[in-house]
């Protein structure tokens, strides 16, 4: 029995909240919390107790979880295709590479063309994207033949092969007997290794591609398998399997062959007895890459292989080495919370002994670096006081810097960080229909002459504030004005300025002749809203969305990879994703954000693709820590709003994600070890960040991260894959985003705890800040 008498015993006897009985959600991880409950009328009563709309019943989609809403169906035979189970499915889902009946009757008998595939010379469908990449995706190299053009578009001469580093090399000759393999790894070459969680390995030299078919160090650095495994060895499951996952994604180089150096076959083995039933437990797979079988056999093959020696590191280096050989978190050490089981990461912990600095009531150590850096690191911020000295004519930065106070809001940007130029223009009253609109210059606030003004004036004004339009625009006669200073002026030349900001065109000194001033009303900027939504209420455990159901969720993709990273549209030319999905690959040029699609290989009319103008990483990312893990993203050309596609809301500076409440995930994160072509949701609920710490032994939860899950763990983060947004829905019917899916999408929330997010209220300010900052300065 619970204790406590507000919670209530589930059947597989653990305790819950007895406010969760009958929300309609699977708390107790068996519905036992929705086993005696009642529908209303006009809603179906599922097999697992949930109720869902009547409406809902025999669509093709698994909204009880259970397909007790879909089965004993009538299919229509000009919509639905009918499974062998029974269940009733999208025509559309038949043949497109997607397991959707749960007896994969779907998928049988289909060809590759009908799936959107190439198909091989061996008979395999391949994604078309695959396509002349490089790669041996087919395993006979025939997505490789009649190539003409290599990764960067850059043809080679006749007579040449391409290799994977976009070079063009003639060792072949032209010759068609040439393997496609042999002058891949001609191309190839030693290089040392950067990837900083193989970085304590034995050897310190690598080459590609490795053995998860991953062409280099950027890309294994942001793939499934670089955040699986660290997860998985914070299981402890095998003393080696830091060391097999860095053979494998980081092959050690032999610089006299200029080859890979496999790991032997008995370490691939151990590994995968030892952890693969710790992955089955969350309904995972042992990456279908690493088939032990490729391995030479220790002693037997005649072949050099890897095994490790009995000094080998377990410990990554972003882990600190408990003297029990446990590894924990490197930023765990000294936190006044023993995590290894010696407590050894809780001694010498002083901040000078470790060469930090000491916040004075916290107590906190952090680096002399983050002293004045313009972000607050100590409780009472005393790590950004008395950082700057500035002159009585000056005014300080918020980096500390000292600028003029005669250039503040003067429309060029001044400060380093250019706030200077923030918070210049605004309405005296925002809560009001209509307001006066205020402009500071030096230290003091302004009203706006109306001599001269245009409407295009007071659109821009409106989009400076952060409001829409179009807005509505009114004169008012102030008859009792006295003072000439109060009055800033439109400059004679304002539009042969090239600026793009209302206080760059404005002057002071003039005489208002109208002696009239400016009021605007400005319109809330649209966003949040699902014009192409269902009557349905809700879709749960991580099955397939109906399309325009999240007009803001995108695709990241690059090629010829394809999809990357989730994304999420905040505006239209700025999305918002995590930083770790640039990780080695912050050049603009190689990006593209797709809106509006639903299946990754089937586009529709709906679907719109932007290209990346700008890529703006949080200057405080840590990739060891996974912290202040956001980044912006400027897209090159404004994308139409449509049913299909439009913003999120944001949310405001001081909003949270109230504890205990639902909110959705989506992305086409990992099922399995593959990633579905549609676009997949769950529904997951807010979690304590103290209760979010006691999962994670070896992980630190900070202020910048949000928790989301089922504590039993019914829904997978991995149905968002990263960047993908967390948004849960407000009053008014207006969805915001308050997450985006960080290290929760290793997929491990069943095992090791819910999904950590990156808190997007904590950002939003700096969000806000890039947005103006490359829009109107």
């Amino acid at each position: 029995s619970c204790k406590d008498q507000d919670n209530v015993l589930c059947g597989r006897g653990f305790c819950i909240q007895r406010k969760l009985l009958c929300n309609g959600y699977n708390d107790c991880d068996d519905w036992s919390d929705e086993a005696d409950c009642t529908c209303s009328e006009g809603q179906f009563h599922c097999g697992t107790g949930k109720c869902i709309h009547y409406n809902n019943r025999c669509d093709g989609y698994d909204d009880c979880e259970d397909l007790s809403d879909e089965l004993n169906c009538e299919c229509n035979p000009e919509h639905h295709f009918r499974c062998g189970d029974g269940r009733c499915v999208l025509k559309l889902w038949v043949c497109d590479g997607d397991h959707d009946c749960t007896d994969k009757s779907d998928e049988v008998n289909c060809s590759c063309k009908s799936q959107g595939l190439m198909e091989c010379s061996n008979g395999r469908c391949i994604p078309s994207i695959f396509h002349c990449d490089g790669e041996n995706d087919c395993e006979d190299w025939s997505d490789e033949l009649n190539c003409s053009k290599t990764h960067d578009q850059n043809s080679c001469k006749e007579g040449d092969l391409a290799c994977v580093e976009n070079s063009c090399i003639d060792t072949c000759n032209g010759s068609s007997n040439c393997a496609a393999q042999n002058s891949r790894i001609n191309c190839s070459k030693c290089e040392p290794i950067t990837l900083e969680l193989c970085m304590n390995q034995p050897y310190n030299s690598t080459i590609y591609p490795n053995y998860l078919s991953h062409r280099n160090q950027k890309e294994a650095s942001i793939s499934w398998e670089f955040s699986l495994f660290p997860t998985l060895v914070q299981t402890n499951c095998y003393k080696y399997l830091m060391f097999f996952a860095c053979t494998i994604l980081v092959p050690k180089c032999d610089y006299e062959t200029n080859r890979r150096v496999p790991p032997c076959r008995s370490l691939c083995e151990d590994s995968k007895e030892h952890c693969e039933t710790v992955l089955s437990m969350v309904g995972l797979q042992w990456p279908e890459d690493t088939d032990c079988r490729q391995f030479p056999r220790e002693m037997i093959d005649n072949k050099t292989c890897l095994m490790p020696d009995d000094n080998v590191e377990e410990c990554s280096p972003s882990h600190f080495k408990c003297n029990s050989g446990r590894c924990v978190l490197a930023s765990k050490r000294c936190d006044r919370r023993p995590d290894c089981d010696d407590f050894s990461d809780e001694e010498k912990c002083g901040c000078s002994e470790r060469g930090l600095w000491e916040c004075p009531i916290d107590k906190t150590c952090i680096k002399h670096a983050m002293i004045c850096d313009g972000f607050q690191d100590c409780t009472d911020k005393a790590d950004e006081k008395n950082c700057s000295s500035c002159n009585d004519n000056e005014v300080v930065c918020t980096n500390h810097a000292c600028v003029s106070h005669h250039v503040w809001c003067d429309g060029r940007r001044d400060c380093p960080d250019g706030s200077d130029e923030w918070n210049c223009v605004s309405l005296l009253d925002s809560a009001a229909s209509l307001s006066q609109l205020v402009v500071h210059r030096s230290t003091a606030d302004y009203h706006v002459c109306a001599d001269d003004w245009q409407e295009e004036l007071s659109q821009l004004a409106c989009k400076q504030i952060g409001l829409g339009g179009p807005p509505v625009t009114q004169i008012v006669t102030d008859y009792n004005q006295t003072q000439r200073r109060k009055w800033l002026c439109l400059s004679s030349d304002w539009r042969n300025k090239n600026v793009s900001n209302l206080q760059a065109l404005l002057q002071k000194g003039q005489v208002c002749r109208s002696k009239s001033r400016v009021s605007l009303q400005c319109t809330k900027q649209s966003c949040g809203q699902r014009p192409a939504i269902r009557l349905n209420k809700r879709i749960l455990g991580g099955r397939t969305s109906r399309p325009g159901r999240w007009p803001w969720q995108c695709s990241l993709q690059s090629e010829p990879s394809g999809h990357i990273c989730g994304c999420v549209l905040i505006g239209r030319k700025w999305v918002l994703t995590v930083a770790h999905c640039f990780e080695g690959r912050e050049n603009a040029a190689v990006w593209n954000v797709v809106f509006g699609i639903n299946n990754l290989d089937h586009p529709s009319e709906s679907t719109q693709t932007r290209a990346v103008k700008r890529i703006i990483l949080h200057p405080r990312y840590n990739r060891a820590f996974v912290d202040y893990d956001v980044s912006v993203v400027e897209l090159r050309d404004e994308v139409n709003e449509t049913s299909y596609v439009r913003p999120v809301c944001l949310p405001k500076k001081e909003q949270v994600a109230e504890l205990d409440t639902y909110c959705f995930i989506t992305g086409w994160g990992h099922m399995g070890n593959r990633v579905p072509f549609k676009l997949q949701e769950g529904e997951v609920r807010i979690l304590s960040l103290d209760r979010c710490q006691s999962y994670f032994d070896t992980k630190t939860i900070t202020s910048r991260m949000l928790c989301a899950g089922y504590e039993p763990g019914t829904v997978d983060s991995c149905m968002g894959d990263s960047g993908g947004p967390l948004v849960c829905e407000q009053p008014g019917k207006r969805w915001t985003l308050f997450g985006l899916t960080s290290w929760g999408s290793v997929c491990f929330t069943k095992l090791l705890g819910p999904g950590v997010y990156s808190n997007v209220t904590h950002f939003v300010e700096w969000i806000e800040r890039q947005i103006y900052i490359h829009t109107f300065l």
